[in-house]
């Protein structure tokens, strides 16, 4: 009876018939901009501010952050921006308006300075503080020009709209239905380690049961990529909005290393299956045993838990000790000298394809027990790389052309008169700085911007002709609110479906903007809309001018600056150059790029078996580090009675991997693919020889198992780092790179 009776209640759960509708995350965000947008509104007319406008755009702003960071801190951030930001440009209305000379290039200086410093991530938390640095100067320079003797006024009328906004945005942002960048790394680490722990699942099975491994290898790396890119695009933007999780980037770093090379520790099982072996037979049990236990370990990983919950223990590492017990029995049976020398080192490198993915889950467990959690302590922070800032240089061209279309739109302030002058500059900077959709979060980039430009401008023609019949009808104060919310929510909820800043999300916000700043619950002239409207339009053709022809971004050439920087750190990885982990996480983010770059060329010259090519070239750039990694951490278990023999050509060997990287280098660079590579196979043979000459003479007959596994292990590596890395050198000399890598499509 009272297991009847505890039964019940959970089976007839009561279900809130809108529970799903608001526990969409696209119509929360959507509720929350609303929400924040109509409060500063509201705040704005009880304050009895002039332009509300701005505090409607300080929150839309805002809210692309979706993360809940520290409030206070990003307060004081976004309180000292507006601030900085109303001081610079009272000071440059007030002194230096009448000498342009002086006026126009200390203005281009600070707008500069405020653009490299919002997009450089090494800034950390204080990147919206600049861009209110940059907002706030322009819009009193903006306003303050036709009346220099306003300026004080402007100035300070700007930065408390800026400062209503930001306070609306943040509290709304953190009381309702509030994100954190810790709990969403963490259920999409989840979600890859579920991917992997299913591949890896399927390949044991299919090894235990000598049946085929696992097909459709291609949608399981292609699913892996997308995980690998929303964890990517987690850390960037988790690291700009958490104090909590910035203070961590080193952990989340180590994890996103831990958990590619656990991935391509998978992938380096399956390319060593051992199927036909006899050896096999004798290990059927212990295979099982190790099988069924990643399985479990898998598992476990990808389970959800809370806060504070230890992962439980998995038979892992147990089962694999039961396996080297059972080889080393086999190997004083003497089987394994009576396998051929290849049966041997297909075995030695099974064997420590297993063993490197055992130590790949228990370091990926390790890192996942040590991400921050909500609620808890925070864990021991890994050591850090990258303490001194280092300049980007991809920001560095942004800032200039932003600073440019900003100083070019004040030029126009100052003698043409334009109409619809604040609408002009705002749009101008804002979508050069913005504006190309972020390749690095799935956009094209600069490509098309001309074609872009035009729709834009279609569009803001059609969004003035609807205002025009509009405004009329949205004088009632119930009716403007209810139609601004209405706007607002469908801002915030298409932000949150696409989950990047792109050319229409940002066209979106500006029009929002301008069309509260008509005021519309007063009537509203209609050569004001027009002239605000030709202004946006303005601004815009200057943003597609600049940010087209001066520096473009476009996939193509994003690609391949990852390809060339995936080569080069590749062989700094093999080199022993300092900051391994360094090297080891900008690898990571590098491939990500990579595959999302060449996912986002345009041209018909880019057929889909190139394109596939060049996916196929990237992934082998994230197994072949990996592989690399793996053969330094294990070079020095290499016994001594051995080095004398496998030191040279091992040597000889790196020597020529560096030089088949550089060769790769050279072939990006200058754009030439069909050519020949350095080969490998003499030194390969090389180490072969050694190898029978080393069992031939009987010199490991006498040390432990570890001693010829660990010998073995290593050739197997270098011939695994080979075979990958000519691979690519039959990739590349197959693209046709060079017929779609230019710049096109205006």
């Amino acid at each position: 009876m009272s297991t009847k009776s505890v039964a019940i209640p959970l089976e007839r759960k009561w279900h809130w018939p809108l529970q799903d509708f608001f526990g969409d995350r696209a119509v929360r965000n959507g509720i929350k901009t609303g929400l924040a947008g109509l409060s500063a509104l509201l705040a704005t007319q009880l304050l009895r501010l002039p332009h509300d406008s701005w505090a409607i755009l300080t929150v839309l702003v805002m809210t692309t952050s979706q993360f809940v960071g520290s409030m206070a801190l990003k307060a004081v951030m976004r309180i000292t921006g507006t601030i900085g930001g109303a001081i610079i440009g009272v000071w440059l209305v007030g002194d230096y308006t009448s000498t342009p000379v002086i006026f126009l290039p200390l203005l281009f200086i600070v707008m500069a300075i405020s653009s490299y410093k919002f997009g450089q991530v090494g800034a950390r938390q204080v990147p919206y503080a600049y861009f209110l640095v940059g907002l706030t100067t322009l819009t009193v320079v903006t306003n303050g020009v036709p009346v220099p003797d306003q300026a004080w006024y402007i100035g300070l009328t700007r930065t408390e709209e800026i400062l209503v906004g930001a306070m609306c945005a943040l509290l709304v942002m953190t009381i309702l239905w509030p994100r954190y960048a810790r709990e969403e790394f963490l259920d999409a680490s989840r979600a890859a380690l579920g991917t992997i722990s299913d591949f890896v699942s399927l390949e044991t099975a299919a090894y235990v049961e000598r049946q085929k491994g696992p097909e459709k290898i291609g949608e399981i790396r292609a699913e892996f990529a997308h995980r690998l890119a929303v964890l990517k695009d987690l850390l960037n933007n988790g690291t700009r909005e958490s104090v909590f999780f910035s203070t961590r980037v080193s952990n989340y770093n180590a994890f996103l290393v831990s958990l590619i090379s656990l991935f391509h520790g998978a992938l380096y099982l399956a390319g060593k299956r051992l199927v036909d072996l006899p050896i096999v037979e004798r290990l059927q049990d212990e295979l099982g045993k190790v099988g069924a236990a990643i399985a479990e370990e898998g598992a476990i990983l990808k389970a959800f838990t809370r806060p504070g919950q230890k992962l439980p223990s998995s038979s892992l590492n147990e089962a694999f000790e039961d396996l080297e017990r059972k080889v080393l029995q086999i190997r004083t049976e003497g089987f394994l000298r009576a396998q051929p020398l290849e049966t041997t080192v297909a075995f030695a490198g099974h064997f420590a394809a297993l063993r490197s993915l055992r130590d790949e889950f228990n370091n990926i467990r390790a890192n996942l027990e040590g991400l921050p959690r909500k609620g808890q302590p925070p864990p021991e922070p890994k050591p850090q790389w990258d303490l001194l800032p280092r300049i980007d240089w991809f920001w560095v061209k942004v800032a200039i052309k932003g600073s440019l279309a900003a100083t070019i739109s004040v030029v126009l302030l100052l003698w043409i008169n334009p109409p619809g002058p604040a609408a002009l500059t705002l749009m101008a900077w804002v979508m050069t700085l913005f504006g190309r959709p972020y390749i690095r979060s799935g956009g094209t980039g600069d490509l098309r911007a001309f074609q872009n430009g035009f729709k834009g401008s279609l569009a803001l023609i059609g969004c003035a002709i609807v205002l025009l019949f509009t405004t009329p009808f949205l004088s009632n104060y119930l009716v403007m609110n209810l139609v601004l919310f209405a706007i607002l929510f469908a801002f915030g909820f298409w932000l949150a479906k696409v989950g990047a800043i792109t050319f229409w999300i940002q066209m979106a916000l500006l029009t929002i903007s301008t069309f509260v700043g008509l005021d519309p619950q007063h009537p509203v002239p209609s050569l004001t809309i027009i002239e605000t409207f030709l202004g946006m339009i303005a601004g815009l053709a200057i943003a597609t001018v600049i940010g087209r022809l001066l520096w473009p971004t476009l996939p193509q050439t994003l690609l391949r600056d990852d390809l060339l920087a995936l080569f080069k750190d590749t062989n700094a990885l093999l080199q022993r150059e300092p900051g391994q982990e360094r090297i080891q996480t900008r690898l990571v983010i590098l491939s990500v790029e990579a595959l999302q770059a060449v996912r986002q060329i345009r041209s018909q010259r880019l057929s889909d078996e190139e394109r596939a090519k060049v996916i196929a070239l990237v992934h082998l750039l994230q197994a072949v580090p990996n592989r690399i990694h793996h053969l330094l951490s294990a070079r020095h278990l290499l016994p001594e009675v051995t080095e004398e023999f496998l030191g040279p050509p091992f040597q000889q060997i790196e020597a020529e991997f560096s030089q088949l990287l550089d060769a790769f280098q050279e072939a990006f660079r200058k754009q030439e693919f069909q050519r020949d590579f350095p080969a490998l196979d003499g030194a390969l043979a090389r180490i072969d020889h050694t190898v029978e000459q080393i069992r031939d003479r009987r010199i490991l007959d006498e040390q432990s198992l570890e001693a010829p596994l660990q010998m073995l292990d290593l050739v197997g590596r270098y011939h695994g780092i080979a075979d990958g890395l000519q691979e690519c050198a039959a990739l590349i000399r197959g693209l046709r790179m060079n017929e779609y890598s230019g710049d096109y499509a205006l």
